[in-house]
Parts: C-alpha cells; sequence; structure tokens
C-alpha cells in the first residue's frame, strides 16, 4: 500500500506561550515513563465539506489547542525538559488511493502502520525533536485518518485523550477554548529529581520480566455487551460484587492463557500480570482527568495455581488495585516523593523477581477502557474505528493484554500478545470463542 505525502508544515499555537512558561519540566513520573514517541490513530467517516475545508479545520482548531498545550508546540529541549518556543506541531498531510473498508478487513499492525508518521514511532525522544507529529490521511472514499504522536514521557494515555477531546472540541465550538485549559500539576505534586534515574530502576529495566525469546504475534478479539453482560454475571454468581468490563475481560483473558499454558507446558502454573494502574482517580482529591503528565504506577497481580475459576482471577485484579491508594498516593508528592517512589520500585521488582523464581507466567496489562476517546468528534461525528497503540507498534517479545473501548461504549476489544506456538491454542478455546463477536 502506498501512502503519498502532500504537505508537511508546522502548525503554530494561535497566541504566543507567555516567557515565564517557556520552558516546561517534566515530573519524576515522567523520568520514569519510557522515552520514546507513541501513537494514537482515530478513523473517521467523510465530511460534507470539502477535503481542503476539513483540512484547514483540522489546522486551525489544533492551533488554538497548542495555545492551550503549549509545551506540545515547542521542541524537546533534554530528559528533563521542553523549550517551549511555539516552533509548533509537524503536521503532515497525506493520500492513499484505497477505500478505508478495504484497509481495515484486516487491521494488522502492518496496515495499521502505513497511516502513521514514517520512522518515528517507538524511537527514542531525543533534543531538538518535535514533541508532536500528527498525519491526516485522505482515504478514495472520503475517510479520514488522524495519527497523533507524542513522547511517552508527556502524556499517558488519559492525558493524550483530554488533548484530542480539546482539540476536537475547538473544532466544533472555536470560542470553547477558554474553557479547556488543562492541568499542568503534574511538576509541582512531583518534582523532579536532578539527579540521574536509577538505572535499574528505568521502566525499561524493570520490564525486561516480560521479555522472552520466541517469535510473537498479535491478535485482536472483540467482546460486545452481551458477551460481558454473561461474564459479570457468572462472576456475581460467584460473589462477586459488581465486577467491572475489565475486570472481568483481564479475568477472562488471564484464566484461559494460564489453561492453555499448563496444558502446553504439561505444568501447573501460576501468572504474575504486571497492571498499569491511574493515580489519578486514586488520589484524595482526585487529580483532574484533564492533568497533563504521567499518573501511572505499575502494580503485580500474583495468581495462585489453585486460581481456575473466572473469580479467582477478578479477586486478585481486584486485591492488587485496592492496594493503591489514597495514602500510597500522598507518599509519593512533594520533595520526599521521588525517594519514595524508588522505595515502592525496589519493593514492585522484589515482588516480580520472588513470583518469577517460583514459576510464574509474566504479561503486561493495559486498559485505555473508559478515557473517552471515542468522544473525539471534529464536528461530523464520533470515530468510526481507534485501534489500541499495542496495534500500531511492533508486537513485543512479551505476552501483553491491551483493553479497547469499541465504538458502541459497552463492549471491549482486547489486543493479546503470545508467542506463535500458544497463539493459535488461545483462538480455538471453546470457552473464548463462544464469547466472540465478528464485528470490526
Amino acid at each position: 500500500m502506498e501512502v503519498e505525502i502532500i504537505s508537511r508544515e508546522c502548525i503554530k499555537p494561535s497566541s504566543p506561550t507567555p516567557i515565564h512558561l517557556t520552558t516546561y519540566n517534566i515530573s519524576f513520573l515522567d523520568q520514569f515513563a519510557p522515552h520514546i514517541y507513541v501513537p494514537h490513530l482515530l478513523f473517521y467517516s467523510p465530511n460534507k465539506a470539502s477535503v481542503s475545508e476539513t483540512s484547514r479545520l483540522f489546522k486551525q482548531s489544533l492551533s488554538k489547542a497548542l495555545t492551550l498545550y503549549y509545551p506540545l508546540a515547542g521542541k524537546v529541549k533534554d530528559s528533563l525538559s521542553i523549550d517551549c518556543n511555539d516552533e509548533g506541531a509537524c503536521y503532515i498531510s497525506a493520500r492513499v488511493n484505497r477505500n478505508l473498508s478495504d484497509c481495515l478487513k484486516q487491521p494488522t499492525h502492518s496496515t495499521l502502520s502505513n497511516f502513521l508518521p514514517s520512522g518515528i514511532v517507538s524511537t527514542e525522544v531525543s533534543p531538538g525533536a518535535y514533541v508532536v507529529v500528527i498525519q491526516e490521511t485522505l482515504f478514495s472514499c472520503g475517510c479520514i485518518a488522524i495519527a497523533f504522536v507524542f513522547p511517552h514521557t508527556l502524556l499517558d494515555a488519559t492525558a493524550s485523550s483530554g488533548f484530542m477531546k480539546t482539540w476536537a472540541t475547538i473544532a466544533r465550538q472555536p470560542s470553547a477554548g477558554a474553557n479547556l485549559s488543562p492541568n499542568f500539576s503534574a511538576p509541582s505534586i512531583f518534582p523532579q529529581t536532578s539527579t540521574a534515574f536509577p538505572v535499574d530502576l528505568t521502566a525499561i529495566n524493570l520490564a525486561s520480566v516480560y521479555f522472552r525469546k520466541g517469535k510473537f504475534v498479535l491478535k485482536r478479539f472483540v467482546f460486545d455487551d452481551s458477551a460481558i453482560i454473561k461474564l459479570k454475571a457468572k462472576t456475581m454468581s460467584s460473589g462477586v460484587q459488581n465486577p467491572t468490563r475489565v475486570e472481568v475481560v483481564f479475568a477472562l483473558l488471564l484464566k484461559i492463557i494460564m489453561s492453555v499454558l499448563n496444558v502446553k507446558s504439561s505444568k501447573q502454573k501460576s501468572a504474575l500480570a504486571i497492571n498499569a494502574v491511574n493515580l489519578r482517580r486514586k488520589a484524595v482529591p482526585p487529580i483532574p482527568e484533564n492533568a497533563v503528565g504521567n499518573f501511572i504506577w505499575m502494580e503485580p497481580i500474583v495468581s495462585q495455581v489453585a486460581d481456575k475459576e473466572l473469580c479467582d482471577f477478578v479477586l486478585r485484579i481486584r486485591e492488587s488495585v485496592s492496594r493503591i491508594d489514597s495514602e500510597f498516593v500522598k507518599s509519593l508528592e512533594g520533595d520526599g516523593g521521588f525517594n519514595m517512589f524508588c522505595v515502592s520500585l525496589k519493593e514492585f521488582g522484589k515482588s516480580c523477581s520472588k513470583a518469577l523464581s517460583e514459576g510464574a507466567e509474566p504479561f503486561g496489562l493495559n486498559s485505555w477502557c473508559n478515557m473517552g476517546f471515542y468522544e473525539v468528534d471534529f464536528g461530523w461525528g464520533k470515530p468510526l474505528w481507534i485501534p489500541l497503540a499495542t496495534g500500531l507498534m511492533e508486537p513485543p517479545n512479551a505476552y501483553s493484554i491491551g483493553l479497547m473501548d469499541t465504538r458502541q461504549g459497552n463492549g471491549i476489544e482486547a489486543w493479546v500478545v503470545l508467542d506463535e506456538e500458544t497463539m493459535p491454542m488461545l483462538q480455538h478455546h471453546m470457552e473464548l470463542i463462544c464469547l466472540l463477536s465478528s464485528k470490526l
């Protein structure tokens, strides 16, 4: 598939950044995040306006949004800061002589990557680089793809969703900008450390517990509303109160994958699932959803060999998440927060090492559900489809499960990475097949 680049330009903020804001220092939670570019990709139905008018709408509203999210219009200064120099976001306009429906018949990484800015996804963020790169791709059927690529050190999924919703709201309501100001409190709540981040406690080093040898594949599984209702009912029949969509889908996949691995190895194993927890909702009072930065903590979920039922895995997940409370968030705040963060990371590492020494199978868990990505409406309707970022990058040499809302809102898309021997066993597992939807 050939994507033709039509133009490349810088979209500058509509108003200059005040002098006292020209350097943005990231928080120590941002320092911990992987120093790479990550993507979002949103597909839209045709707009009634002309191609040029639609492109102009994107650019004009982006310019206003960048005034509010001023660090996104700058350049990377170093690993700890952004030079908010108003040089603008890199904006690429592209065309592809294909219909969107043809491109999404089998939405694999190799297909989806065509609609991302070339050569930037998963690369290291370096001094002097653009903070944000955006690509608008027009299909022959009139559908549009918008790719938004940004440093993980500046935005997590919640923060990136906040920016996209702000951009889209301004496109629909140009005068709405004054009421959409983001929250930049992260660097004051979790002040960065000027000393080098301990190498053994970086996200990359701690994530190495996932890595395995072999070839890995990515598959997408769709659970509609009716399937999730069944899973919730089954869980509640075992005495679990008010299970969530995310809990039951994570639990189901962990349960089935562990049963498959146990058959494959002829040995009963436990799971070590590393779950990404949003600290915004754990703080008291809650940290605003529009807070810019990374507010993520990784908490281990350790199952037992005796865990066989859906409710067993739901309870393990719930128990793990409950350990992250307002007191934990409070301990990370202020001048002593970084030292406590390092202490907690060391405890995290010990817990993982202990589980692995006992033969646990490591997984990475990440949910982008309930973050409002499908609310990114530029004026002619919500996105047709939004793939999880996992589907836009090369599958890692690790087991992982990522969750994303469906367009209808009540379903879930699960993006699963397994080795090429285990994946077919999961795909043909009858308990899973009976619950899957054939919808995109």
